[in-house]
C-alpha cells in the first residue's frame, strides 16, 4: 500500500514538474521575413544573442525572405502558439497589407504582439546639385520647377516610397517617383545624380552625408535631433509638420500565446535593451530604444496600418 501510494505520489510530481516547465526549454527561432543584412536583421541578431545568453537557449536567426515579407511572416502565423517560433515584425507588416487584395494571414488576428524593440528615424537627403541649404529652399525650388526633380524608391509601395509621396503632400510639390530594385541602387542613384532626393533610415546614407557626397535637410523625428547628426533640424522645424515617421522593429509570435510566455518574452527583451553592449550596438544603428509592453505594441501596429493604407491610397497605389 505505501508502495503504492509512493508510486502515485511520484506520478503526481512529476506531471506537476512537467506543467511547470520553464520556458524556453529549447531553442527558439526568429524568422526575419528578409535576407541577412538590413536594418530588420540586424536588430534581429542583436536582441537575439542577448537573450540567448540571458535564457540560456538559444535564439536562433531564421532568415526567410521572398514576396515582400509575407512568406516568412505567414511561416510565423501559421506555426504552434508556445513560444519556439517567433517573427521580427516591423514597419513593412502595416504596410503590406493595403498592398495586397488578399494575405495568408491577418496581421491584427494573426499574431501576438511582444514587444517594439527599437525605431529609427529617416533624413530627407538631396544631392549636391541642387544647390539649396535647407528644406525651405529645396521646397521652393521644388515648387518653381514641378515635374523636373525626381526621387528614389526601392519599389513602389516600399517605406521609402510612402514617405516622399507624404511628404509631396505635405510640401505641395510635384517630384516624380523613380523606383528601383533596392535601398542600394537609390543610394547609387542618388550619388550618379539620376535622382534629386531619396528619404532613407540615417544609417544607410550617414558616411555619405559626413563625406559631403549627399546633403541631409530634415530627420523625419518627432522633435528631436539626431545624435549622429546634431545640425540636422527635424522635418517640423525644417517647416514640414505633421511627418513623424520612424522604421521600426519588434518581436511577435502566433496569436494564442500563453500569456505567462509573452510576459516573459517582453520582461527579457527590456532586459535586454539595457545591457550595455545591445544599447551600443544599436545607437551605432541611430536608434532609439523602446521595450514598449505588448498591448502598447498592439495599438501601435494598428495605427501603423490605418497610416499607411491611408498613404497608398493617396499615392494612388492599386492593391494586386
Amino acid at each position: 500500500m505505501l508502495n503504492t501510494l509512493l508510486f502515485v505520489l511520484t506520478l503526481i510530481g512529476a506531471s506537476l514538474c512537467i506543467g511547470a516547465e520553464v520556458y524556453p526549454s529549447k531553442p527558439v527561432r526568429v524568422i526575419v521575413p528578409y535576407g541577412p543584412g538590413g536594418n530588420t536583421d540586424i536588430a534581429a541578431r542583436v536582441i537575439s544573442q542577448q537573450l540567448s545568453e540571458q535564457l540560456g537557449k538559444s535564439f536562433v536567426v531564421d532568415n526567410r525572405a521572398g514576396a515582400t515579407g509575407t512568406i516568412g511572416t505567414g511561416i510565423v502565423a501559421r506555426s504552434a502558439p508556445d513560444g519556439y517560433t517567433l517573427s521580427m515584425a516591423d514597419t513593412s507588416w502595416s504596410i503590406v497589407p493595403g498592398l495586397y487584395k488578399s494575405l495568408a494571414y491577418d496581421v491584427t488576428r494573426d499574431f501576438t504582439p511582444i514587444t517594439q524593440i527599437m525605431r529609427v528615424p529617416n533624413a530627407l537627403v538631396v544631392s549636391p546639385s541642387p544647390n539649396v541649404t535647407t528644406l525651405r529652399e529645396f521646397i521652393a525650388l521644388a515648387q518653381a520647377n514641378p515635374g523636373k526633380f525626381n526621387f528614389a524608391s526601392s519599389g513602389t509601395g516600399s517605406l521609402n516610397h510612402l514617405m516622399p509621396e507624404l511628404f509631396k503632400k505635405a510640401a505641395k510639390v510635384d517630384i516624380v517617383h523613380i523606383p528601383y530594385k533596392g535601398a542600394g541602387e537609390t543610394i547609387t542613384a542618388l550619388l550618379g545624380g539620376q535622382v534629386q532626393m531619396l528619404i532613407s533610415p540615417v544609417l544607410p546614407v550617414l558616411a555619405h552625408i559626413k563625406s559631403g557626397r549627399m546633403r541631409a535637410l530634415a530627420v523625419t523625428t518627432d522633435g528631436k535631433r539626431v545624435p549622429t547628426m546634431p545640425d540636422v533640424p527635424s522635418m517640423s522645424e525644417a517647416g514640414v509638420p505633421g511627418l513623424t515617421i520612424y522604421y521600426w522593429a519588434g518581436l511577435a509570435g502566433p496569436a494564442g500565446m500563453p500569456k505567462e510566455v509573452v510576459n516573459k518574452l517582453h520582461g527579457e527583451a527590456v532586459k535586454a535593451l539595457a545591457a550595455p553592449i545591445v544599447m551600443d550596438q544599436f545607437i551605432a544603428m541611430s536608434a532609439e530604444l523602446v521595450g514598449s509592453r505588448p498591448e502598447e505594441f498592439s495599438r501601435f501596429i494598428r495605427i501603423e496600418l490605418r497610416r499607411w493604407a491611408e498613404a497608398i491610397k493617396s499615392a494612388g497605389i492599386t492593391p494586386e
